[in-house]
This record gives structure tokens, sequence and C-alpha cells, in this order.
């Protein structure tokens, strides 16, 4: 069975939307979606991350639940992510959408958005020149993006659900876009170009989240990944990772990490893990009061 599939269950792209946890960046599935942080009903790509980087961390975002502004780079970075989204499923109906419907798409989409969060800009010229930014950023993928315009997407936006065993919360997740014979595709905006051996060890955990959901999915092997980076450098750039299929030691760690984190939230183990990270994490400050630092 192909993802396109499942598809056709799925309602019109102009009425669908992600469906976010409020507490986490990647999709959650509908049923799933709770006032009540219950971090043993399910598992995703971005918790497991989370619990990895520092427990922490974990504890402020995904226990206390505590909210931060939305970060400029994140609001950019979801904004584009939309817009692909569009792309695809007028490709994957059919029915592409021409430059200016997907420019007019993202000042929508960002106006709105913008209208009901927080984000810390530092002056109004700052919003407009980034909303630039971000089309400058899509301008650039759409012109030098290595699928072909006419190419058909088997899958965008997938959300799955993946059965792990017996006593393991199950595995939701919602993939970006799986090209013809099982590529997995997923976007990411950044500062600066990855490092091909970097961005494989920084996505790990999700690439084998996403090659579980798919087999799961499917019934079948994917092929390979591919991470498509939109850099947001003076002169916009497009850089593409590619990877190939989960190997057996992925899927391993993947699932050492998900024993870890089990074990960690039974015995609420939310010891900080102090590193580079701590410079951008949201929580710092409060984590330096707590530890008396």
């Amino acid at each position: 069975m192909s993802v396109a599939t499942i598809l056709t269950t799925t309602p019109d792209p102009a009425a669908i939307r992600l469906l976010p946890d409020p507490r986490e960046g990647t999709g959650a599935s509908v049923s799933d979606v709770s006032s009540e942080p219950d971090l043993l009903r399910y598992l995703s790509a971005s918790r497991l991350k989370c619990w990895q980087t520092c427990r922490r961390q974990f504890y402020y975002r995904y226990v206390e639940c505590l909210t931060v502004p939305t970060a400029p780079a994140l609001f950019i970075g979801r904004q584009i992510h939309e817009v692909l989204r569009l792309w695809n499923w007028g490709k994957w109906k059919n029915e592409p959408l021409s430059p200016g419907q997907l420019r007019a798409a993202l000042v929508e989409r960002w106006n709105a958005d913008a209208a009901t969060e927080f984000i810390p800009w530092k002056t109004p010229e700052d919003e407009t020149t980034a909303k630039a930014q971000a089309w400058s950023m899509l301008e650039t993928y759409f012109t030098e993006c290595p699928v072909a315009p006419d190419e058909p997407p088997e899958g965008v936006e997938v959300e799955v659900e993946c059965s792990l065993g017996a006593g393991i919360p199950p595995l939701y997740g919602i993939i970006d876009l799986v090209r013809p014979g099982g590529r997995i595709v997923d976007y990411k905006s950044a500062a600066r170009s990855p490092g091909e051996d970097m961005a494989a060890h920084q996505h790990a955990t999700q690439l084998a989240c996403y090659a579980l959901l798919y087999r799961s999915a499917t019934g079948e092997l994917e092929t390979g990944f591919e991470l498509h980076h939109l850099i947001k450098t003076k002169v916009p750039k497009v850089v593409i990772s590619t990877y190939g299929p989960m190997s057996a030691a992925m899927e391993s760690e993947l699932f050492f990490l998900i024993d870890d984190y089990l074990e960690g939230i039974a015995r609420e183990a939310w010891v900080p893990s102090p590193g580079q990270h701590c410079s951008w994490c949201d929580h710092l400050d409060l984590c330096r009061r707590r530890s008396g630092m």
C-alpha cells in the first residue's frame, strides 16, 4: 500500500492543518492532544530528541509546560514549512500553485499567525525584512529544488501512528514529503549550511522515527532520506543532504533511547545536561536560578 492510498481519506488541503501538540513542534494525532501532559501517551521524534539533549529542558517543556515567546527564527521556519506544504499539496492534486499564489499564501498565513502570537521582533522593520527574506528563501528553493516540478508526491504531510510493541507507547509523527520510490524528505531552515556528518548526527533520531512510521504505514522499506535545507544567508541557498535507508544500528540506537526515556520518566530523572545547547535554550535563566548559579 502506498502512502498516497493513506491520503485518500485526508481532508482537502485547503481545510487541512497540521496538528501540533501545544507543547512541541511536531504533529500529533487529534485524539492525542490533551491539556494534561501525559508523557507516556505517545512518543514523538521531538520528545525523544529533547530528552536526549537535556532532561531538565524536557521537564520545563513537557512537565511544567512552560510557555515561551516564539523565537523569530522558529516563526520564519514555520511559515516557510507551511508554504512548502501547500506547494506539495498542489502537485499531489495535480493543481500546481503559481508563485503569486504561494507568495499570497505566505503573507496571509504570516499575518494571521503574527496577530495571535508574540514574536519578539526588535523593530517592525525587522519583521518586514524577515517576511521578505522568507519569500526569498522559498523562491530560491523553487528554482533550485532537485525535485522536478511535474514529479507527483507519494505523500504530503502524512500523519502516522506506529505501534512499537507491548508496554511501549505508540509513535506519532507527520512526514513532510514522500517522493516516488519511498524517499522521505524533511525540510529544514537554518542560518548556515550544515555539514553532512553533523546533519546526519543531529537528525538521526528524527530520521529513524520517520523510517518506522513509513514502514508501519506502507509495509515497505524506505529507500532513503533527504534533508532539504533552506539556508538564510544574505543570498539564500539550498543544500540537500542525502542518506540511505535506516540501518540496523540506527534502529537499535532509537530503541535504546526509547528505553532510556521510559525508565527516566518512571524515575522522574530530570537531571540537566550542560553543554553548548544551553546557550540557545529557552529556559537557561530559569535553570540557572533553580540551580543556584
